[in-house]
């Protein structure tokens, strides 16, 4: 980060290149649609570049980084919640992302997915997709690491029960 805080491009590059994959994916889960995730990420990347002197080392850098993006997208979201609702955002199944497995089982989680609350898709999205620690969530999320797990508790509760009326059992996925 100090060489992107000092203008190296190539430093930016290389930080890109290994984090954009991430950044989109989860910024397209939160937000549910192509293009609000392609721009909320290029502006995630300018944040990035402008704010590179103020990253302070004490969380790792996709750390810092994804709560730049969740920053952004949420300010993004109260912008669309004034214009039509959330409900009306096309289903996660449509999305860009490859059902590479081909598996029914990944199809029904991520329409189970598409049926949770924003706070909830989130929270289990950062843990189990994005494989991030309780205290990592705690810091992108700005929350207590108490209130992280209490959050993923539910979280899965909602997605059980979701999953429930969608006639798969615990033992299906």
């Amino acid at each position: 980060m100090r060489k992107i805080s000092e203008g190296d491009e190539e430093a930016f590059r290389r930080l890109y290149e290994a984090t954009h994959k991430k950044v989109y994916f989860y910024l397209y889960r939160l937000l549910r649609r192509r293009a609000m995730a392609e721009d909320v990420m290029v502006e995630t990347y300018t944040e990035v570049w402008r704010g590179a002197k103020h990253f302070k080392g004490r969380s790792k850098v996709t750390t810092w980084m994804m709560g730049i993006a969740r920053n952004l997208a949420m300010n993004e979201l109260r912008k669309v919640r004034e214009h039509e609702k959330i409900d009306d955002f096309p289903n996660l199944s449509g999305g860009p992302a490859p059902d590479t497995e081909g598996s029914d089982r990944r199809r029904l989680l991520k329409e189970a997915m598409a049926g949770l609350s924003i706070n909830h898709r989130e929270i289990l999205d950062l843990v189990f997709f994005h494989e991030m620690t309780y205290q990592e969530v705690s810091e992108v999320l700005d929350i207590p690491v108490n209130t992280v797990k209490t959050r993923v508790f539910y979280a899965k509760e909602a997605l059980r029960e979701i999953l429930s009326r969608m006639g798969v059992s615990r033992d299906e996925v």
